[in-house]
């Protein structure tokens, strides 16, 4: 059995934010990841300015920009057909998840964190400062890793959820995600993110790498279940109720890549610290994805797991009291944006109210929005640093 200063579960951006900090303090670190990479996955695909932070942390910024879309700004797009001006705090970034996760688990790698891909974890046992157990599938087998502490960054959920009984199973309604490629002359939408909102849901459209358009989405189950079986006739429900979206998708045409759904998709704050384990990213909790906030607070929530369990492990604070001291900074650092992301919700959700809200104070409340949702960390400093490209011109 091998030994690690720590574990991470799961190399999407949490996952390899946290092990590259590790690994860049010297430590030894293991990334166990139960997909094999590059892959597609459901997701917005927008990086928000705060995310810029910590891409330069980790010395990914530079690979990053290199590849991804420039978003300047967008609008909201209602479903009576009022439009919206949905400001930027700052220049967003539009790439794919099939190239950014690539990209930072290549950078985690570099940094010296060993990864192994198509790996599940089936259980951790222990707890701080005693050390973990971990068993995972490798192949047709299992290996058993030890480790000194423990980062939970397996996403929104997972089977280690129910097996770990964690409340928010049984809590707040839950939603179904989608996404899917287009191709087509995208001009139109070059450096902008469209919002639409439609009932029991909403979607938004934006380009990412080499031109490509991204539409993601959410619908609630309820709503769902009442239209028929397959994707399209959510993007159908979506494009009778939304004319805007409807004409926006008339002009292009489906890509190769097709649909990716998931579900359930639980919008809430999780607690930070199960068993001893640092939660980060959507498995501590999943921001609403109109905040266009939550891979930079994945980012941000690794780079924190990493910093605070380097503390610990440096022997700066008892390693014993780490996962109580990241459940405190989590919850400054992140906690405010689920509250305010459960009242829009509610709000963007009810087309009536909607409308209101837009024909009353439209674009100071988005810029409200935009305000209250922003999850961001401003500690970081390190230079970016080049880094290997995992996707090339084609993608």
């Amino acid at each position: 059995m091998t030994s690690y200063d720590a574990v991470v579960v799961g190399a999407g951006p949490a996952g390899s934010a946290a092990a590259a900090t590790l690994a860049l303090g010297g430590r030894r670190v293991l990334v166990l990841e139960k997909d094999r990479f590059p892959r597609p996955k459901v997701c917005g695909q927008f990086l928000s300015g705060n995310a810029r932070v910590s891409l330069a942390r980790l010395g990914a910024l530079g690979s990053v920009e290199a590849l991804a879309e420039r978003i300047e700004g967008g609008t909201l797009h209602l479903a009576g057909g009022r439009t919206v001006p949905l400001p930027l705090a700052s220049p967003g970034l539009g790439i794919s998840r099939f190239c950014l996760d690539d990209l930072l688990a290549r950078r985690a790698a570099q940094t010296g964190a060993e990864l192994k891909f198509g790996a599940r974890v089936l259980s951790v046992s222990g707890s701080a400062p005693s050390g973990f157990r971990i068993r995972y599938s490798a192949g047709a087998g299992e290996e058993t890793a030890s480790a000194r502490s423990v980062v939970g960054a397996w996403g929104r959920w997972d089977a280690l959820d129910r097996r770990l009984e964690r409340g928010f199973l049984g809590g707040s309604p839950t939603y179904l995600g989608w996404s899917r490629d287009y191709e087509g002359d995208a001009r139109g939408l070059a450096g902008q993110v469209r919002l639409y909102l439609f009932p029991g849901g909403y979607c938004g459209v934006s380009r990412v790498e080499n031109g490509r358009i991204n539409l993601a989405g959410i619908i609630d189950e309820r709503t769902r279940r009442g239209l028929d079986s397959g994707w399209e006739a959510v993007v159908a429900h979506a494009r009778r109720a939304n004319a805007d979206l409807h004409r926006a998708l008339s002009s292009l045409r489906q890509g190769p890549v097709g649909f990716f759904g998931t579900g359930p998709v639980f919008f809430t704050a999780k607690p930070a610290v199960e068993g001893g384990m640092l939660m980060a990213g959507d498995a501590a909790g999943v921001i609403d994805p109109f905040s266009g906030e939550g891979q930079a607070a994945a980012l941000a929530s690794g780079i924190l797991a990493g910093e605070m369990l380097e503390s610990g492990l440096a022997g700066k604070i008892p390693l014993a009291r780490v996962p109580s001291a990241y459940a405190d900074a989590w919850r400054r650092e992140f906690g405010r944006p689920f509250g305010w992301g459960a009242i829009l919700r509610r709000l963007m959700l009810h087309p009536s109210a909607a409308t209101i809200a837009a024909r009353i104070c439209g674009e100071r409340l988005a810029r409200f929005a935009v305000r209250r949702l922003s999850a961001h960390r401003t500690s970081h400093g390190a230079a970016a640093k080049g880094i290997p490209r995992a996707c090339g011109p084609s993608g």
